[in-house]
């Protein structure tokens, strides 16, 4: 009886201390100030939504026995330390690469879920870029082992892996609906591989090493419009390119230097529903918006640690919903913004 009291007492005890840190947490909470781009009495286009770091963010919360459990066991809160590739699913789920803790956060709002894959990090040696397609599969590159795993159930199971005797340093990668590929950047080879959906086989590639139209220098990131045409993130040639959906070089834009429209150091690359161009520049520490021409709109984002500030930026990607998300990379979070679609000129 003493002993079947003494544990009762105990996980009582547990239980106020968990709840009263949740309502110590609750009580620094509070809502989000009104951030918008640009700054009057210029229309309003881009709008600050939230920034992510933990699960709680999203109002992601496990129930009391589980938060009980980890209380007990002594498991760190899920937190993001080092984001780069991003992606959303069609059910609305995010997912983060993380470089550091060599694994990908799943943030599940609508189904109040968090998860992470792979259950053993050291599966992965240097995870870069991810993408998923219709059917829920999911890629990530390795950098480091030259490859694309290709998880099923988002992220729960490694099904296969593909690029063996194909990638030197496989990096951005994303999937194109309108000819059902799967195409990876590689950046030693200065190529973009195009593999089909359906049988994983290799389809062909398009550039070279080189500083003309079509070529690359070191090439990182890649997204693809809803029309198809595929963007690239050129990085040492400072520019971005644009391709036709079967590979054809259609245009390019930017150049090396410290004014609006230049590049110091391009990283993620995105568009919007109207075909709005998004290049995160991890050294001015913004993200340049340029129309499908490749002419200059605006930029939002400036070096810092609050709400909308950015501090070396990283991956990007934008949702059918247009909310743009982008890794924060020294913040450590993941931060949402909304392209104000009603506004946007023409």
């Amino acid at each position: 009886m003493g002993l079947r009291y003494i544990i009762l007492a105990a996980f009582t005890a547990t239980i106020c201390l968990v709840m009263s840190d949740c309502v110590r947490r609750a009580d620094v909470s509070g809502p989000r100030p009104n951030i918008f781009w640009p700054n009057p009495p210029e229309i309003k286009r881009i709008e600050f939504v939230k920034a992510v770091s933990k699960p709680e963010d999203l109002e992601i919360r496990p129930g009391i026995l589980k938060r009980v459990i980890n209380y007990i066991v002594g498991r760190a809160a899920a937190s993001i330390v080092s984001p780069y590739g991003i992606a959303t699913d069609s059910e609305g789920r995010l997912y983060v690469v993380d470089t550091s803790l060599r694994r990908i956060h799943v943030f599940d709002a609508a189904g109040n879920e968090y998860s992470f894959f792979p259950a053993d990090t050291t599966m992965l040696d240097s995870p870069v870029g991810i993408a998923i397609d219709k059917k829920g599969m999911v890629y990530v590159t390795d950098s480091k082992r030259g490859a694309v795993d290709i998880f099923e159930d988002h992220g729960k199971k490694l099904v296969s892996t593909l690029g063996s005797g194909v990638f030197k340093r496989p990096t951005g990668i994303v999937v194109n609906p309108k000819t059902s590929e799967l195409l990876v950047v590689d950046t030693l080879q200065s190529r973009v591989f195009r593999f089909d959906l359906s049988t994983q086989m290799l389809k062909g590639s398009f550039g070279t090493d080189g500083a003309t139209e079509g070529q690359f220098h070191y090439p990182t990131n890649i997204f693809v419009t809803l029309s198809g045409d595929v963007i690239v993130s050129d990085a040492l040639n400072f520019r971005v390119q644009v391709f036709s959906p079967e590979g054809s070089f259609l245009f390019t834009f930017g150049r090396m230097g410290d004014a609006p429209g230049t590049f110091s150091r391009p990283k993620g690359v995105a568009a919007d529903s109207d075909g709005n161009i998004y290049v995160v520049d991890a050294l001015f520490d913004n993200i340049q918006v340029f129309d499908k021409g490749g002419r200059l709109l605006m930029a939002f984002g400036e070096h810092g640690k609050g709400d909308g500030d950015l501090w070396l930026p990283t991956g990007i990607t934008i949702d059918n919903k247009d909310l743009i998300y982008v890794s924060d990379s020294s913040n450590r979070r993941v931060q949402i913004f909304r392209y104000l679609k009603e506004d946007m000129p023409k």
